[in-house]
């Protein structure tokens, strides 16, 4: 039995048709292998072209029960899939076992030359360009991905999707393969609708992802969207650890020059982008905040709006209360013009790639290798586990959550980690949270406050006594 409807369920132990971009797929039952198999039929979404993808299912279920879709560990025969489609016409095959794509039978042969995989993914690169922030597509799209098919290409020494997609899982984070993939299933569907290709090798790949685990994480892969985690005390050091760690920095003859930065992130809990990015005319000691209302990328050499807020409308206040740890060491930084940025190593602004080079160390001759503030730490033994140089982060919202006891919304307001509320609730919040000492507990925090409003009415008390006194002396 078929289910040819968007969106609805087969019956359990039968395959689904399902239609996905105006294109149609089979899902097949989850019992019958270790992953969810969704495949492609390379046939658009409409009338008769679901009566022959019903004729394709019935075959696909006798071929399912007699055992034929299964290789010998169990998982999806891909080239019996493919076979069955040419039996029924959809596609032609020349060479399976070469590895090349099948041809549609019912295209003509393109008009165009066919493309290789980098000519696809790079005319895809441009097509998506636009959509983009710059810094994005430069550092994620057309640097990490374009890098990742590049090597998989050299190593596999082929194009083949499957050889491409085993090498990724097997050599890079599982999530980001999850992604390219998926970007690549879109470059091809780009690709047959401008007729440079006919076929999509992979096609439903990403899907088949599941994200348990990664093989081959480096240590600053560790958290692909830090964001999602920063509550996650196991990703944080303690506020104990954080003064380890910048003792041993302000202390050391060549680690020194990254103290300022990294003491500022540790006490703003600021992404390093926006620590980079922070300038003069975003520091007020009259007022006792800054602003955090950019970030740097220094791929692009450029600043840009808050992560998530492109049109810049959106600026957090950060409080900074008189003679604090955060006032008295930007009161230590040689104060520049407005426009001057605040935190530079050298006499220039800060590389983020270097500043995680020391955090983390690099290999290489004894003349070019960084020791690694972190690992050093760690052979000390005053280091339990290492962290990326991002998870400051976590450090300083963790440390205000669960140590001082504070509300995380003014957490929120403060860190922008939490951006599914409306820009009003979060002025109303921010308001609330420019009013509070960071580095008290938050009984204390309010406390003082309740405090300095007592004292305020006592004085406004003593004036108004004083006046009545004045009063009741003159009438006399």
């Amino acid at each position: 039995m078929v289910s040819n409807f968007k969106g609805s369920k087969a019956p359990k132990g039968s395959i689904g048709l399902m239609s996905e971009s105006g294109r149609l797929k089979v899902n097949f039952p989850r019992q019958h292998f270790p992953k969810q198999v969704r495949k492609g039929l390379q046939l658009e979404d409409n009338p008769e072209n679901r009566a022959k993808a019903e004729s394709i299912i019935k075959q696909l279920e006798l071929e399912l029960e007699d055992g034929k879709l299964h290789n010998e560990d169990g998982s999806f025969n891909e080239i019996r899939y493919l076979e069955i489609l040419a039996d029924k016409g959809v596609i032609t095959l020349k060479s399976i076992q070469g590895g090349k794509a099948p041809k549609s039978s019912n295209d003509v042969p393109p008009p165009k030359s066919q493309l290789g995989l980098l000519e696809i993914w790079d005319r895809y690169c441009e097509y998506i360009k636009p959509r983009l922030r710059e810094s994005s597509f430069a550092k994620v799209i057309q640097g990490n991905y374009s890098s990742f098919l590049k090597s998989a290409i050299e190593a596999t020494k082929s194009q083949d999707a499957i050889k491409i997609k085993n090498w990724l899982i097997e050599n890079r984070n599982i999530t980001q393969v999850k992604t390219v993939l998926f970007h690549l299933s879109k470059a091809h569907r780009l690709a047959i609708k401008h007729k440079f290709t006919d076929y999509d090798p992979y096609e439903s790949m990403s899907e088949e992802i599941a994200i348990n685990g990664a093989k081959g994480k480096k240590k600053d892969e560790i958290d692909t969207s830090p964001d999602e985690d920063v509550l996650d005390q196991s990703k944080a050091y303690t506020w104990e650890e954080y003064k380890i760690i910048l003792d041993y920095v302000k202390s050391h003859k060549t680690k020194a020059k990254w103290y300022d930065i990294l003491a500022f992130k540790f006490l703003t809990g600021c992404r390093t982008g926006e620590a980079i990015g922070m300038m003069w005319c975003d520091v007020s000691f009259d007022r006792e905040r800054i602003l955090i209302r950019r970030t740097y990328n220094n791929l692009t050499k450029s600043f840009y709006p808050l992560k998530n807020h492109k049109n810049g409308s959106l600026i957090r206040m950060f409080p900074m209360p008189k003679n604090g740890e955060l006032w008295e060491l930007l009161k230590s930084i040689p104060q520049g013009k407005d426009n001057d940025i605040v935190f530079k190593v050298d006499g220039k602004i800060v590389k983020d790639g270097t500043l995680r080079a020391n955090w983390r160390g690099t290999t290489g001759t004894s003349t070019s290798k960084i020791i690694g503030i972190i690992p050093t730490l760690i052979e000390q033994g005053k280091l339990r586990k290492y962290l990326p140089c991002y998870n400051t982060r976590h450090t300083f919202i963790t440390h205000q959550v669960f140590d001082l006891g504070r509300d995380e919304k003014i957490v929120s307001a403060w860190c922008g980690h939490n951006e599914k509320v409306s820009e009003k609730h979060y002025q109303d919040i921010s308001d609330r949270a420019n009013q509070i000492n960071p580095e008290l507990p938050a009984n204390q925090s309010q406390a003082d406050d309740q405090k300095t409003e007592l004292e305020m009415l006592k004085e406004q008390l003593k004036q108004q006594q004083e006046m009545i006194n004045k009063l009741l002396s003159d009438k006399m």
